[in-house]
């Protein structure tokens, strides 16, 4: 078997690079705790922040959102080293801990407020979402009153985790309704016309809309999807070829290409002649990507709503009973879907055609690879369930599409470009009434006069 092309090697060591360099920021990238200032220089820091966040310039509160959540970080940091040198209570960590949350949180509150922007109150969202289901019914959620920096335009002096978490849903909410995803869709409205086909039911209609959204997204790039599985499968019908050219310019010794240009150059001239562009796959799956954006989009603008869906063993009482492993409803993450998630994502990257066959162990092993990152990336991110759900019957579409492509037959392989220009004619010849071919371009021949 004939080695891959350096540039190959390259690419495919470029990406295992970067997914392993992904993995160690996720779990490893962290300062040096002395290089951490003390808490309270921390929260000071942060209150001046919030205080910013109400000023009239907006680039001022821009600077405010871009910096609240590393000094959360920060804090954070802080006070997990204090905590395991002893210098603070299990109960006073836990205080530190949420007072920080809430006053990043209020932060950026007052600054979506004020720019009528979702995205701050995003990101407010998910700082108390995990504080929310954590501390429930404790005092230290809902008794407990932090002092926040006053403004009369957004809150008291003081508040509970419970009230400020209540307004940042309450304001997201609203805003959710009223702004279009990139400007052009309704979002909200879009899957609210799904969930209520089937009349709003919690235990049915909010996971049939999932189903719904994604069965029609698979139909719309059902085209594109299907040209590139075949595009796939006749690229690897050309490996052959390229194989005995890369042979020609292999060295005897290294197995390496010689002349990288003159391989790259002679095996371009094959596609040419078998009408094939090597990046013509490419399209089709950049295609989707709109797609998947537009989709989550519109799923994070419906996702409170999603908290009155269920689906089989997603609902309040599982949720209470494993403590948020399992998800209560459709708008909070749920473990066990994610992991279906990740074994349908298995699935279909098995399944996807590769191009060279001669790479196909170092592509799958590239795509298993980034789909394990992007699975473990998804226990952290906190993504609504509804959402999940909506991926997996969309990777269940793919799977069965690409099941039915691997039983299409292909046509024969023919050239159709001669070397100098022109087109070659391929004589078709039939079988049990069926057009088949040889491959095998043919000359004209000079009609026989009679």
């Amino acid at each position: 078997m004939s080695k891959p092309a350096p540039r190959s090697n390259f690419m495919q060591t470029l990406l295992l690079a970067l997914c392993l360099f992904l993995l160690m920021n996720l779990f490893f990238n962290r300062p040096n705790p002395t290089d951490i200032p003390p808490a309270d220089k921390i929260m000071a820091k942060m209150r001046d922040l919030s205080a910013q966040a109400s000023k009239p310039d907006k680039k001022l509160r821009e600077q405010a959102q871009s910096s609240i959540q590393g000094e959360l970080s920060t804090l954070e940091r802080r006070i997990d080293e204090d905590a395991r040198q002893g210098k603070l209570t299990e109960q006073k960590k836990e205080e530190l801990r949420l007072e920080g949350q809430i006053v990043a949180a209020d932060t950026l509150y007052k600054i979506g407020v004020l720019n009528q922007d979702t995205g701050p109150l995003t990101q407010a969202y998910f700082t108390l979402q995990g504080p929310s289901q954590q501390y429930a019914q404790k005092p230290v959620w809902v008794q407990h009153e932090f002092k926040l920096v006053p403004d009369e335009r957004f809150s008291d002096p003081a508040t509970t985790g419970d009230e400020v978490y209540a307004r940042v849903v309450s304001e997201l909410s609203r805003q959710n309704k009223e702004h279009l995803v990139l400007g052009l869709i309704p979002g909200y409205q879009l899957i609210d016309a799904l969930v209520n086909l089937t009349n709003a039911s919690p235990s049915f209609s909010y996971a049939f809309a999932a189903l719904l959204l994604a069965l029609l997204v698979r139909a719309m790039i059902w085209p594109l999807a299907q040209r590139q599985y075949m595009w796939g499968r006749q690229m690897a019908r050309l490996q052959p070829l390229v194989a005995e050219i890369r042979e020609r310019f292999k060295d005897k010794k290294t197995g390496q290409i010689k002349d990288l240009q003159g391989f790259q150059k002679k095996s371009m001239e094959v596609y040419k002649e078998y009408g094939f562009n090597p990046m013509a796959g490419c399209f089709p799956a950049l295609i989707q990507v709109p797609y998947f954006l537009l989709i989550y989009n519109c799923m994070l603008q419906y996702r409170f709503e999603f908290h009155k869906g269920h689906f089989l063993w997603i609902n309040p009482e599982l949720g209470a009973a494993t403590q948020g492993f399992i998800a209560p409803n459709l708008g909070e993450r749920d473990y066990i879907l994610i992991v279906l998630y990740a074994i349908s994502m298995v699935v279909t990257t098995l399944l996807t055609p590769v191009s060279d066959p001669n790479n196909a162990k170092q592509q799958r092993m590239i795509g298993l690879l980034v789909t394990s990152v992007f699975s473990i990336t998804m226990f952290f991110w906190p993504l609504p369930s509804a959402f999940v759900l909506y991926w997996v019957f969309t990777n269940i579409f793919a799977t069965v599409q690409m099941l039915r492509a691997y039983r299409l037959q292909l046509p024969p392989l023919a050239k159709v470009n001669a070397p100098g220009g022109g087109v070659f004619p391929v004589e078709p010849t039939k079988s049990n009434g069926a057009v088949t071919g040889t491959g095998v371009p043919v000359k004209h021949r000079s009609k026989k006069k009679r």
